[in-house]
């Protein structure tokens, strides 16, 4: 009743190794994508319907989060870690961010006029009235990058970091006791964990950072 047979070997397709390999490949995405998907509207599951206050029944909502106020200083922290059960995992995936000119107007919440005339003290901030009225207070330039090489297990977190000298605007790269100098092109790198940002309105005009400099 039963005949051995050998079992047949059936390779896979170039389209489809193509598209394995792809899948176990590190996406690339960008900085700005990356804000969008947090400012994403978020459908909110059935467990967590609310009451509408005018028909009194339940319905089921969505979130969305939004930037208010933004700070002289932007720290991102990418989140490089990832944990699904018992695995956890560093995220390799490149991060394109931009050097200069980081626009952050499309994560900000659009403001009525009414809410500029608000005093300064509704803010633990104290920022001052006209702060965001000017497109130029949304944009950021980065000027330091800290890396992280390694695993789940060990690592690294501040070998190679990168900085920009504000006296010569030049990057260079700090590795423990070692420094040398990068070229622009060099600083992206598919290891940056922390970005640190710095309004252009709030650079001083004597640093070589600046936009009046010079």
């Amino acid at each position: 009743l039963f005949v051995n047979t050998e079992e047949e070997y059936i390779p896979d397709s170039e389209s489809v190794r193509q598209q394995r390999e792809l899948h176990h490949q590190p996406q690339t995405c960008t900085l700005s994508q990356c804000f969008q998907l947090y400012t994403k509207e978020e459908q909110l599951a059935p467990d967590d319907a609310w009451r509408c206050p005018h028909c009194k029944q339940l319905q089921q909502g969505s979130i969305t989060l939004s930037l208010w106020t933004l700070p002289d200083v932007l720290i991102i922290h990418l989140k490089r870690f990832r944990q699904e059960g018992d695995r956890r995992m560093k995220l390799q995936n490149m991060v394109k961010f931009p050097l200069s000119g980081l626009d952050m107007t499309p994560h900000v919440v659009k403001r009525s006029q009414s809410s500029w005339s608000l005093p300064s003290h509704w803010s633990p901030w104290r920022k001052p009235y006209g702060l965001g009225r000017d497109p130029e207070d949304y944009i950021y330039d980065l000027y330091a990058v800290c890396n992280h090489h390694g695993t789940m297990q060990g690592g690294h977190y501040t070998g190679k970091s990168y900085c920009k000298n504000s006296v010569d605007g030049q990057w260079y790269c700090f590795d423990d006791s070692e420094v040398q100098q990068l070229s622009e092109s060099e600083v992206c790198k598919q290891t940056a964990y922390i970005l640190f940002y710095q309004r252009r309105t709030a650079i001083p005009s004597w640093s070589a950072n600046s936009s009046v400099a010079g």
